[in-house]
């Protein structure tokens, strides 16, 4: 189903433009909390496909294969045909390195095939890679997809990614010998792992023995290629996070239009609310942070990307939340391990108070139909992976610090500051009674901070620099969103958002406007219905 709706294919027919991965991604928002967890084979395969696109518009002496394979790949991979449509893996871990990289045990060395083994095709009919590998992946989700993108090293230091189809075709002594079977590409299944969630999709450790494969991009380049992949399938674990905090907020909602305690009806309880509204006022500022992450992936690809979008390109001046922002791509690279890092973590202890909101029936884990829409537990388990695939949230401080810290540090810094001054300085005008005067003082604490110390020091303190960066990008989009006609609601989740650290509830005099404000949260400005489908 997800591969008909195009889950994946939708950036790459870029019917329009720009805006292709918002629409893509507001499709994945919705789908995440039901599907039987095929996002994070969709996210390995759309960064695949990525990566496939890039390489394609590469002249073809500096590719290692034909572009006709090439080609053919990428056509599965953004295919909706799900008779022709391919997932692919992604293999990078492996049991001494775990997300350090670095530590990578499988080798590869170039083997070209010799003039009377070139009828050693792969199960797509194209002549198999010039490059072995051999080595032990000990984490490889994905592992009944049609491919694989691989991280190997080279040379001793060299580290190189791969396109190794999973299956070729071989004669075999038990089969007629004049007919090729198709068999595995020299990858043994070791076992299957037993997982806290995500059990629907099958992870295993794999050791590869001569698999064959071709080399993508430049020989010792690998971690530089990896990171296309990976700045994608990291916005595809966010999204996901706000998909299941999203799904597991509307069970609790919904649940307390039906659920009587002592005779009332949970929603006209005022604490049980308040708990729902700070879910609610939570799931809005990281709904506001992973999308314009995706804005920002959708611009960069529309500038960058294969293909002509059917739609004008908007410059970016004309986009308001991008006013002051002159280089796209250094903000994205910026934000986009925050993002993976805040959602997961939010996700995860959001999904857990949804899930004691219904009691006992939110502890059950149950997979029969009628409990289905209940089922909280589930996407509670299943979201723990989310602060651990693709880098878990220390490993994302770190990567924002090398950024900010890096070659790039003066360019990246300064490309924060004008953008965050001239949103706040836009919703100032427009926005006068809201005061943007705290956001910018800690703004520009924390770019002071980061200017002064070395990296061996931010890297200690990385997550609380993810932690107050996120809070500084989430409090300007929330007033953008004010800026641009948002309702009550949006007001008062700006203003909760800016001052939850100051733990206004305590200080607040008038508990009946606050109980109102709370209803709104959790229900919008339209009076609460007590109807509920559950």
């Amino acid at each position: 189903m997800g591969i008909a709706e195009g889950m994946v294919a939708i950036p790459y027919e870029n019917t329009y433009g720009e805006y292709s991965r918002t629409y893509q991604f507001l499709k994945y928002y919705l789908w995440t909390g039901s599907c039987a967890n095929v996002t994070c084979p969709s996210a390995m395969t759309d960064g695949a496909a990525r990566l496939l696109s890039i390489q394609l518009d590469c002249p073809e002496e500096a590719m290692d294969f034909s572009r006709v394979t090439l080609q053919k790949a990428y056509e599965h991979l953004t295919s909706r045909d799900p008779k022709q449509a391919w997932t692919s893996g992604q293999w990078m871990t492996e049991r001494i390195g775990g997300s350090n990289v670095r530590n990578l045990e499988t080798v590869a060395h170039l083997s070209p095939l010799l003039e009377n083994e070139r009828e050693a095709i792969d199960s797509d009919e194209n002549i198999l890679g010039p490059w072995v590998l051999d080595g032990f992946k000990w984490f490889s989700s994905a592992t009944d997809a049609s491919m694989a993108i691989i991280l190997a090293k080279t040379s001793e230091k060299e580290l190189s990614i791969f396109y190794a189809p999973l299956r070729r075709k071989a004669r075999v002594a038990y089969n007629d010998l004049n007919t090729p079977k198709e068999v595995l590409n020299g990858i043994a299944i070791q076992r299957l792992k037993s997982k806290l969630g995500t059990r629907p999709l099958p992870t295993a450790e794999l050791s590869l023995r001569g698999t064959r494969a071709h080399l993508i991009g430049k020989k010792g380049q690998g971690s530089k290629e990896m990171s296309t992949v990976l700045n994608i399938t990291r916005i595809h674990n966010a999204v996901t996070a706000c998909g299941f905090l999203g799904r597991g907020i509307a069970i609790s909602r919904a649940f307390t239009r039906v659920r009587r305690v002592r005779g009332t009806l949970l929603m006209d309880i005022p604490a049980h609310i308040r708990t729902l509204a700070a879910l609610h006022v939570e799931h809005h500022a990281y709904m506001q942070l992973t999308f314009f992450v995706v804005t920002l992936l959708g611009m960069v690809e529309s500038e960058n990307g294969r293909g002509k979008p059917t739609t004008p390109n908007q410059t970016k001046g004309q986009i308001p939340y991008l006013k002051g922002c002159d280089d796209v791509g250094i903000l994205l690279r910026i934000l986009t391990p925050v993002t993976k890092a805040l959602t997961a973590k939010a996700s995860v202890s959001g999904l857990a108070e949804c899930m004691e909101s219904l009691g006992g029936i939110g502890y059950l884990d149950s997979s029969s139909a009628s409990d289905m829409e209940t089922n909280i537990a589930r996407l509670y388990r299943d979201a723990n992976v989310l602060s651990i695939w693709e880098g878990t949230t220390q490993v994302m401080a770190e990567d924002a610090v090398r950024v900010l810290k890096g070659p790039l540090s003066t360019q990246a810094l300064d490309q924060l500051d004008k953008w965050v001054k001239t949103q706040l300085q836009q919703a100032s005008e427009c926005i006068p009674s809201l005061t943007s005067g705290r956001i910018e003082e800690t703004w520009n604490n924390l770019c002071n901070y980061i200017r002064l110390m070395n990296t061996e020091h931010l890297v200690i303190v990385g997550r609380d620099i993810a932690q107050q960066l996120g809070w500084i990008i989430c409090a300007v989009l929330l007033y953008g969103d004010i800026r641009q006609g948002g309702d009550e609601t949006s007001r008062l989740v700006a203003e909760r958002w800016t001052e939850k650290r100051q733990h206004r509830t305590l200080a607040h005099t008038n508990i009946t406007e606050l109980v109102a404000q709370d209803k709104i949260l959790a229900f919008g400005q339209e009076k609460p219905t007590r109807d509920a489908k559950l």
